[in-house]
């Protein structure tokens, strides 16, 4: 190619880069002016409960309180003014936002961000069968990260729900940030105004408590979250946080 035609390419491309429309700005989620509210809703009782099973990720499903309980909540929530409903893929809590979703007409959207504790390894055991040393870890550093794998079942009280299956282990700064900024903040902000159901589990909702007041994470343990329980949320257009006894 000679010169001349060259010089006339580079002029062509940058008529049309300059001629080109600009690109659209990405626009940001706007401070909202208005109470939010986030009503979590712990899912009903399933079998591992009264075992006091840790259940983690295990999909375990509800059991025949629990169903019971899931419809029992569908009727005191039916006057209630809903306008969204978010679950854990988990089916004890799914099944749950179903119920409670029914009356209202609504979808259940999913949040993978919402599922319960990474127990890893531990999945499926007693809290008494956890080595000492790693629950002395897991209750005093934020950043312990419990051990990923697949659960040894050989003294599990119902091994069929985790044997051969692969379970992620979290350290509870990892819950924090999953299911609290990127989870419920991020759903204050998008849903300003509304009143959001969240159908999740205890360990995520106990954590979100230790955010609201300004605890370490390592104390979430401390509150008491029952299966079935609500416990309300109301987000201020001034950044904090307030628990609410009704809504």
């Amino acid at each position: 190619m000679s010169k001349k035609n060259l010089f006339v390419l580079v002029v062509l491309s940058l008529l049309l880069l300059s001629s080109a429309p600009a690109a659209q700005p990405v626009e940001a989620i706007r401070p909202c002016s208005e109470s939010t509210r986030i009503i979590f809703v712990r899912h009903g009782q399933t079998s591992w409960n009264v075992q006091h099973i840790l259940q983690g990720n295990a999909d375990i499903p509800l059991d025949e309180v629990g169903i019971a309980g899931a419809e029992t909540l569908a009727q005191e929530l039916a006057d209630k003014d809903i306008d969204v409903i978010f679950s854990s893929r988990l089916s004890r809590a799914y099944d749950t936002a179903l119920a409670i979703a029914a009356p209202h007409g609504l979808d259940v959207y999913i949040r993978n961000n919402l599922r319960e504790i990474g127990l890893g390894l531990y999945t499926g055991y007693q809290g008494g069968q956890i080595p000492l040393e790693t629950r002395i870890a897991w209750s005093t550093n934020p950043d312990f990260i419990l051990p990923s794998g697949i659960p040894d079942t050989t003294d599990l009280l119902e091994p069929q729900f985790v044997e051969g299956i692969w379970f992620e282990g979290e350290s509870l700064n990892m819950v924090v940030e999953r299911s609290w900024h990127a989870g419920i903040r991020n759903l204050a902000q998008q849903h300003c105004g509304e009143n959001v159901v969240v159908l999740a589990h205890g360990g995520i909702i106990k954590i979100a408590l230790t955010q609201v007041y300004g605890l370490p994470v390592t104390d979430y343990s401390q509150f008491s979250v029952p299966n079935g329980s609500q416990t309300v949320l109301e987000f201020e257009p001034d950044g904090s946080v307030v628990v609410l006894e009704d809504w």
